[in-house]
């Protein structure tokens, strides 16, 4: 009877994946950003005599720049969760980083016209 004790504790235990998890928030961030986006593109091409005209002036360039932020946390979230799960670069981590990154720079350079 001890024998099969310590055979089954020294046994060599086959790696478990993690547990799947939900990505309602990443999806969420990245929804929120797309519509931000869309909202300033909206609002980039409304016109001033519009009901909100008075705040087309510098409100698209707002919206850009938190919507770029909402889907740069979004996609960064989700590559680095898909990362963990596959322990390599795969496909979905390479293009959830390169929306990411993307999202980025098109923040940067809203928040930089914003400024000038």
């Amino acid at each position: 009877m001890r024998e099969s004790l310590e055979k089954e504790s020294t046994a060599i235990r086959a790696p478990t994946a993690p547990p799947a998890r939900s990505r309602a928030i990443e999806f969420t961030l990245a929804f929120l950003g797309v519509l931000c986006v869309a909202a300033g593109a909206y609002l980039l091409f409304a016109p001033e005599d519009w009901w909100l005209g008075d705040i087309v002036d510098a409100w698209h360039l707002s919206a850009f720049v938190i919507g770029g932020v909402l889907m740069m946390t979004g996609f960064g979230v989700y590559a680095n969760e898909a990362f963990i799960e596959d322990g390599r670069w795969s496909t979905r981590v390479v293009t959830g980083a390169t929306i990411g990154v993307l999202a980025l720079a098109g923040a940067v350079v809203a928040a930089l016209f914003l400024i000038f």
